[in-house]
């Protein structure tokens, strides 16, 4: 899958050698464009140079933790849209929480097959792309009305038009 012009930059963020080699054979297979690192740390760093568009980590990390970073890419500017799957071998509902609080927009759990692994990262890159365009239409619609109205007004029509988004 495309993001604009160029393949999806996908970041795999796993301290298991094994795990990174499998997913980056399988993203690598798929046309994405992959870069891998082995600690949280290592992935903020990255991030913060080269914006992914989707990151794939793993929670149980030495260092930082998988919901650490998680939470740290959401509050960066740079990196808030990038989508987040949490990779893990954890099932229990209390670790799902703590990814949804963390901002993870997917997770799951190891072993997974190629197919779901692939078909949850294609769907996730869609779901980026629209949110994307939002945001560029948003960027453009505000352009426009600040040539005509004040800055309340332009905040106040953006809102309603997110609320009729969302109730319809």
């Amino acid at each position: 899958m495309n993001v604009g012009d160029r393949a999806a930059r996908v970041l795999i963020v796993d301290d298991d050698w094994m795990n990174r080699e499998v997913l980056e054979a399988h993203l690598t297979g798929a046309g994405y464009e992959v870069m891998v690192v082995h600690s949280g740390e290592k992935a903020l760093e990255l991030a913060a140079q080269t914006p992914p568009d989707l990151v794939l980590l793993d929670v149980r990390m030495q260092g930082m933790s998988g919901y650490d970073v998680c939470r740290e890419l959401k509050a960066r500017m740079a990196t808030r849209l990038a989508v987040v799957m949490l990779v893990t071998a954890l099932e229990s509902d209390e670790d799902r929480e703590r990814a949804i609080e963390a901002g993870a927009d997917d997770f799951i759990s190891k072993p997974f097959s190629s197919l779901a692994l692939l078909t949850r990262v294609r769907n996730l890159l869609r779901i980026k792309n629209l949110r994307d365009d939002l945001e560029n239409r948003d960027r453009l619609l505000r352009e426009v009305l600040h040539r005509y109205v004040d800055d309340t007004t332009t905040e106040r029509i953006l809102s309603d038009l997110h609320h009729v988004k969302s109730t319809v």
